[in-house]
């Protein structure tokens, strides 16, 4: 999903993100992140990034309906390589007791580069079993790119942290034709309370896809080769009230 790189992913769903509200709160949610690395659907988006996302969600009956800001900055010797990133959602959610589904509409831009911005659709249904399996798809409008995605994992306490253990596995297939990208990867992290608005997190990833889609070696702030897996590190901060 759009805004879902890190601060947003299926972990922020579990922890942070509208979808993981309580049905009749209204609420407002920032959160920032630093990423030794960007993985994004089998691929790396980014080395060394910040992000942040900002937005506000309202009760509508019986459903969640949220807007969201969300901005990828690369920073470090090798920034160049990688593109900055700004995103606008217009999302709803339903929480049910057996689900919850969310639908949203993201406009992508990227701010000082010459890619073109794009409208992307996505959607994600969660199911409250063990595990909490999640099926995630997206689909661009203007690029015609389309996937799909599907995840979970177990969650437990430790004292006061929050721990969990995700898992993932997805294809995407370019709207140009070309071949499509199948991918997998595996997540570790933690997340405590602060105070009663803010929380911390920490986390690792690895990922690994068909392609060599994973910068591996750069020269003069270019990518010089790739490899088809990659490691990440980071952490984040999540505020909400």
């Amino acid at each position: 999903m759009p805004l879902a790189r890190t601060l947003l992913s299926l972990t922020a769903l579990v922890l942070s993100s509208p979808l993981a509200a309580e049905a009749g709160e209204n609420r407002f949610f920032v959160d920032l992140a630093a990423v030794s690395a960007l993985h994004d659907r089998g691929e790396q988006i980014g080395r060394e990034v910040l992000e942040f996302g900002a937005g506000v969600e309202v009760d509508v009956q019986e459903a969640s309906v949220y807007g969201a800001f969300y901005r990828l900055m690369p920073v470090g010797a090798n920034q160049e390589a990688f593109d900055d990133e700004a995103g606008f959602t217009l999302g709803v959610a339903w929480h049910k007791h057996t689900y919850s589904a969310d639908l949203s509409a993201s406009h992508l831009s990227y701010p000082g580069e010459e890619a073109a911005s794009s409208l992307e659709l996505a959607g994600a249904l969660t199911f409250h079993v063990p595990f909490a399996p999640t099926l995630i798809g997206f689909y661009d409008a203007d690029f015609e790119d389309w996937g799909l995605e599907i995840a979970g994992g177990p969650e437990w306490q430790a004292g006061d942290w929050t721990m969990f253990a995700l898992g993932r596995a997805g294809l995407v297939q370019p709207g140009d034709g070309s071949a499509h990208r199948s991918y997998a990867g595996v997540e570790l992290g933690a997340v405590r309370p602060v105070s009663e608005t803010v929380e911390f997190g920490l986390f690792a990833r690895a990922d690994t896809a068909d392609e060599d889609s994973f910068a591996h070696r750069f020269e003069d702030g270019e990518i010089e080769s790739f490899r088809n897996s990659g490691i990440s590190a980071g952490i984040s901060l999540a505020i909400s009230y």
